[in-house]
């Protein structure tokens, strides 16, 4: 019998001796990724660095069936009955609370100072505790009629007034009938003031087939200075409005040469960095491929309205400016590189190759690093993709870190240096199986093992199934 239970334990040792040598062997060097959750299709992505949560918005359905077409694109199938918000938790990557809010939700702001998440409906905006998900009461952000579409372009947190900042743009059936910026209190969102500014400017232009378009200009355009007590608003009418962010007082209009956008404050030297608007649309090339436009980036004095062109940038990506190195980073997609300037002077200090095209640059400011997202081309399927770590002093390449995926949306966690990013994947719609390789009559023998997933759907040689994922990333 002792002998038996002996043979008995021996085996049992083995196997759990071999499986822990094969997860040892599929066990990376360097676990760079957290966690990988699935989620919804999102754009929108918020982080509380002192809470150590991000907030991804997405439209709650997980696999999205869609159909190819001709031209290169896709038609999406089916429709989304909620919006979701989950709360992820950095230290891990894990989603730790999924909350329901109308499908109407279009953009989210994180304000870290109060612990609040505000995503904004058409007409109200959603307030949520940060600490522990709760819905608080929603609050009514406009008055318009049921004719007008009020859509929030912008939304920014000044931590030292305790306000929020929004851009809300009416629409009358389509078309542009006032702008507005509205000043938030920062706990209950409770609109405090109220400034409106013109409609944005419409052009008719010639189709190639003889008929007419109507083309309407950017909506407003907010740069933040918090230092100097400062938002810069700009319109597409050519007008720089100063506003002071604690009264929500216009100060002073000025006009200017140009329309700039996607504008950035430099906060020790007080000077904006800005891409001016480019004329010319993005070309498409065709297969989901989009020629990146070229635009020209300018340095502006607010205090006396000079402008200094400082170089042409290709791509589409914003403005990254760290004020403690006192250092402003441009991805340039045409270079495959990352162009650095100083942020009082504007001259360009240096321009680091990287090989690969640059598209989004995050800033760990504690950790004095650049994390920029790089691809072999827009809109790329390939797996050809990393991220690049810079030294924000110096610019130097740190180093490079594999993806596999094209990501959609970055955003650090500056307390744990960790990454939160998303990105969408095309395939079958076979899920992934972590344990796929493991030998049927095992897995049925460890209880721990989840399950295998079930089939995909049948589709047709048209049909792709696209699926999302939330990943949390330790670069260090």
């Amino acid at each position: 019998m002792a002998r038996r239970r002996f043979a008995a334990a021996l085996d049992t040792l083995c196997i759990v001796a071999g499986l822990t040598a094969a997860l040892a062997l599929r066990a990376p060097a360097h676990n760079v990724v957290l966690n990988a959750a699935p989620i919804g299709n999102t754009d929108v992505v918020g982080m509380d660095s002192r809470l150590g949560r991000a907030f991804i918005l997405d439209d709650g359905v997980l696999a999205q069936q869609v159909t190819l077409s001709p031209r290169g694109g896709w038609d999406w199938t089916g429709s989304n009955s909620s919006n979701t918000l989950h709360v992820l938790d950095t230290r891990s990557g894990r989603i730790i609370k999924a909350i329901n809010v109308p499908t109407t939700v279009h953009s989210m702001v994180v304000d870290a100072a109060t612990n609040r998440v505000f995503a904004f409906d058409q007409g109200q905006l959603q307030v949520i505790d940060a600490r522990d998900g709760a819905l608080l009461n929603p609050v009514t952000i406009s008055a318009g009629s049921d004719e007008l579409n009020d859509y929030i372009d912008t939304a920014l947190v000044d931590e030292r007034t305790g306000h929020l900042f929004a851009t809300l743009d009416q629409q009358n059936y389509g078309a542009p009938s006032g702008q507005h910026l509205l000043l938030l209190d920062g706990r209950t969102g409770v609109t405090l003031h109220d400034l409106t500014f013109p409609p944005r400017p419409a052009s008719v232009t010639h189709t190639s087939n003889g008929g007419t378009s109507i083309i309407y200009g950017t909506a407003l355009s907010l740069a933040l200075d918090s230092q100097a007590g400062r938002l810069y608003v700009f319109n597409a009418d050519r007008r720089m409005s100063v506003v002071d962010t604690g009264s929500g007082r216009i100060l002073s209009t000025r006009r200017l040469p140009v329309v700039l956008t996607d504008a950035q404050v430099d906060g020790q030297s007080g000077r904006i960095f800005a891409f001016v608007m480019s004329s010319g649309p993005t070309t498409r090339l065709g297969a989901g491929r989009w020629q990146a436009p070229v635009r020209t980036l300018d340095m502006l004095d607010p205090r006396t309205g000079a402008i200094h062109t400082l170089a042409s940038v290709t791509g589409f990506s914003d403005i990254a400016v760290d004020e403690n190195d006192n250092r402003v980073f441009i991805p340039d997609i045409a270079r495959r590189a990352v162009i650095v300037l100083d942020g009082a002077s504007g001259r360009i200090l240096r321009t680091v190759a990287l090989g690969l095209q640059p598209f989004q640059i995050v800033l760990d400011e504690p950790r004095h690093r650049a994390l920029v997202t790089l691809a072999a081309g827009y809109n790329a399927t390939t797996a050809d993709t990393h991220i690049a770590m810079l030294d924000t002093r110096s610019g130097a390449l740190l180093r490079a870190i594999s993806t596999g995926h094209p990501l959609n949306n970055v955003t650090i966690d500056t307390g744990t240096g960790h990454l939160v990013t998303t990105y969408d994947t095309m395939g079958s719609g076979q899920p992934d199986d972590r344990y796929g390789w493991m030998p049927s009559w095992l897995r049925a023998h460890l209880p721990w093992i989840p399950a295998p997933p079930p089939p995909p759907p049948a589709l047709n040689a048209n049909q792709r199934i696209i699926t999302h994922t939330a990943l949390t990333l330790d670069p260090s």
